[in-house]
């Protein structure tokens, strides 16, 4: 019997398959081919205040990159709500996750699906949602009742592969809010971005970004370079060696 690292792997694994299977299934679903990476994750977990007052909902947890990197951060198991709409990814998330409360159903109905399930406004509302294949109104929509779940000074938290805010600004009457973009996570494949929204009259202010995510930001913008310097790098071989085996040929067809 295995265990340890191995086990790790192996769930890993394991993961990775089911989150294809549900792509292939349906890829609108889904969104991304797989899980968020673990620096993705990371990244979104230290957007949320562990000591907040009121439970934490994450909507489209799929396998649990995200839980788990929240409960990292120290938000424990009982103030998390799962709002997961595939049932195989609820069965999975409720065994890998004692103690947490997972709720089947459409996140895009947020203010039914979670009808009696939260019995105090949320701390914070933590998405993996693919928003981009949505119409504008639908994600609007979306915060819309995503604020109405949380107090004044709530956190939307919303990461994109897209370079501007999947929540649009020019078409949102009565619905006024702050946006806080986080530098690209390059570690992530694809990269991606966080979005961070609150109320126009949130009490506080978006703080500065926490020293362990500063430091994430850092490595990952550094990943970014090395990856560049390193396709130039070949890049600038390619050419070299290619016009030098031209040269040799023709010297050889003379």
């Amino acid at each position: 019997m295995h265990s340890g690292p191995r086990n790790l792997i192996d769930l890993r694994l394991s993961d990775e398959a089911r989150f294809i299977r549900s792509w292939l299934e349906n890829p609108l679903l889904a969104g991304a081919i797989t899980p968020s990476g673990r620096f993705l994750a990371r990244a979104m977990a230290q957007c949320v205040d562990p000591q907040a007052h009121g439970p934490i909902v994450e909507l489209g947890p799929g396998t649990g990159p995200v839980t788990q990197a929240l409960l990292a951060r120290g938000v424990a198991p009982e103030r998390l709500v799962l709002v997961e709409y595939e049932p195989s990814f609820c069965h999975l998330l409720e065994r890998k996750f004692p103690g947490v409360k997972v709720v089947r159903g459409d996140a895009y109905r947020l203010g039914d699906t979670l009808a009696g399930a939260l019995n105090e406004p949320a701390a914070a509302i933590v998405s993996s949602l693919p928003l981009l294949t949505k119409p504008e109104a639908t994600r609007l929509s979306l915060l819309r009742q995503a604020f109405d779940l949380m107090g004044r000074d709530g956190r939307f938290v919303q990461f994109t592969y897209g370079v501007k805010s999947p929540i649009p600004t020019a078409l949102s009457p009565g619905l006024r809010y702050k946006t806080h973009s986080l530098a690209p996570i390059w570690l992530n494949l694809p990269p991606a971005r966080i979005f961070v929204y609150c109320h126009a009259d949130c009490p506080r202010e978006l703080e500065q970004r926490p020293d362990v995510l500063a430091k994430l930001l850092r490595q990952s913008r550094r990943f970014g370079r090395e990856i560049r310097d390193e396709f130039e790098e070949a890049r600038a071989r390619l050419v070299s060696n290619g016009g030098g085996q031209t040269a040799d040929a023709k010297s050889r067809r003379r």
